[in-house]
């Protein structure tokens, strides 16, 4: 249990809360699982775990949850088994279950999770005399629970009982119990129990879940939705109010709808991310945001990104973003699975957003842009991929667990990647001696030194990779690194100098 304990203290508050305390040792202490023991959800995290794992799973799942909880808990049980060992254990409840077994308190187990993980939890932490918990007929929740802990106390000769929980549901268990712990609770189910109960102790208090919602959103990839505007910057109509709000709501809408696909990424990603050095952090799998919150969230953003498009967006934009949508979570249930395809799809994502943005405003988005885009972003995808596997390298790893890329394919990443950088120049440069670029531009001349200027940049950003210092998303990193925005500013100078006729030529 201390390897236990360890490993969650790099994820707790530590923090103890305790009022109106008795002193005295209650004779049993009965002890709720999710929420309280450990801060998720264990039948919720594995119920996602099962559908994303096959449709198979996810028929099954939906014909039991046609008989009943108690069915489906015993039939998510039966197709996944949680790894316990990654739990974001509470060790401000595990050091309270020492105490008090070292103080001859009995400690028993009462969840409504299903009996066979019960079972392991208490296996694998060996702190529990005694484990009651759902099985395949009762959902032992609320006034079940109750029942049957009052059951197991007559059996045993208990006249009082002492009760940890967590949930609006454990209030008639806290009522009736001599004393009461209680973790981690919403606000108002803290305030009830603590003016109605004698005897509270609060254990951990009320989460801030708000701001594991919004780093859970991660607002600061919403960046790569600037990438709407390219067209419009691009467009030699600069004046253009109404297609300058068009994208202004494109832009709201698609970071709506991303952040709900983040939240769902992370619902599915929960094995893999605490087994991650810096992802186990991540609100959900640390468990500093509830999965119920997570669902909820994911339903109200989304709905609310399609409303701003579909209702104040040309119909074409709307389609866009569900095909976005769609590609997006195609990518995170199996293409990112899938060693260079998912590199595709990732480049596809980052120039539809450039399609989409002059479908909002209403600009043709030229052949050439979208060609550059693809190489461009493809180039970045590779360096995102080589972000993760140099990380893996150094680690003694050699596979990335649920990517479909292993340690030796880095000299590969290394090639196609800035190649696929270079042939993006190429294509500019091929761009910047068209009959299209003669037509638009007074100066070719500056659109040809943006060409050097990009090789520099692409240079420089797989050196940086190379040598292990590019730790995020590569066009994330670009909008914060200030020699990026440099290049950037000098490339916006050039084009602004090829656009604005000049007395004063070079040809």
């Amino acid at each position: 249990m201390s390897a236990v304990l360890s490993h969650h203290e790099t994820v707790s508050q530590n923090r103890v809360v305790r009022s109106n305390r008795s002193g005295r040792v209650p004779e049993v202490l009965f002890v709720d699982l999710d929420g309280t023991l450990h801060a998720s959800d264990l039948f919720a995290e594995s119920l996602v775990l099962a559908c994303s794992r096959s449709w198979h799973n996810m028929g099954r799942v939906l014909l039991a949850a046609l008989r009943g909880r108690a069915v489906l808990k015993q039939t998510t049980a039966a197709l996944v088994t949680p790894d316990l060992r990654r739990l974001p254990w509470r060790s401000e409840m595990l050091a309270l279950i020492n105490e008090l077994r070292a103080a001859g308190c009995r400690i028993v187990l009462a969840t409504a999770t299903a009996e066979s993980w019960a079972r392991r939890v208490a296996a694998h932490l060996d702190v529990f005399d005694d484990v009651l918990a759902s099985d395949g007929s009762s959902n032992l929740k609320g006034r079940a629970k109750l029942a049957a802990i009052r059951d197991y106390c007559q059996r045993h000769g208990f006249d009082e009982f002492a009760y940890a929980g967590d949930s609006r549901a454990d209030l008639p268990v806290w009522e009736a119990a001599s004393q009461a712990y209680v973790v981690a609770a919403r606000p108002t189910v803290e305030d009830r129990i603590t003016a109605s109960h004698d005897n509270v102790q609060v254990i951990v208090p009320s989460p801030n879940s708000w701001r594991g919602l919004l780093k859970t959103m991660r607002p600061m990839q919403w960046m790569k939705n600037s990438l709407l505007f390219v067209p419009l910057l691009l467009s030699h109509n600069l004046a253009n109010l109404s297609g300058i709000g068009a994208v202004l709501v494109a832009f709201v809408a698609m970071s709506l709808c991303a952040s709900a696909i983040y939240i769902l990424n992370d619902l599915l990603d929960l094995s893999a991310d605490r087994r991650h050095p810096i992802k186990r952090f991540r609100p959900l799998a640390s468990g500093t945001l509830p999965l119920s919150s997570a669902v909820m969230w994911f339903g109200v953003l989304m709905v609310g990104g399609f409303s701003l498009a579909f209702g104040a967006l040309p119909l074409g934009f709307g389609g866009l973003l569900v095909a976005y949508v769609v590609l997006t979570l195609f990518y995170t249930l199996w293409l990112k699975r899938e060693a260079v395809a998912d590199v595709i799809v990732l480049s596809g994502l980052y120039t539809l957003r450039v399609f989409a943005g002059g479908v909002a405003a209403g600009i043709v988005v030229s052949e050439w842009l979208m060609t550059l885009s693809v190489f461009l972003f493809t180039s970045l995808a590779f360096a995102k991929r080589h972000a993760e596997l140099d990380r893996l390298q150094r680690e003694g790893n050699f596979r990335a667990r649920g990517r479909g890329y292993v340690v030796s394919d880095l000299p590969m990443i290394r090639t196609l990647g800035p190649c696929s950088g270079y042939l993006a120049i190429l294509v500019f440069a091929f761009y910047s001696r068209s009959e299209q670029s003669q037509t638009l531009y007074a100066n070719t001349w500056a659109l040809w030194l943006i060409c050097p200027l990009a090789l520099f940049w692409i240079s420089r950003m797989w050196l940086i990779a190379m040598r292990g210092h590019l730790q995020e998303d590569p066009v994330v990193f670009a909008l914060k690194d200030r020699v990026s925005l440099l290049v950037g500013a000098v490339a916006g100078i050039l084009l602004a100098i090829a656009t604005i006729p000049l007395t004063v030529g070079v040809q």
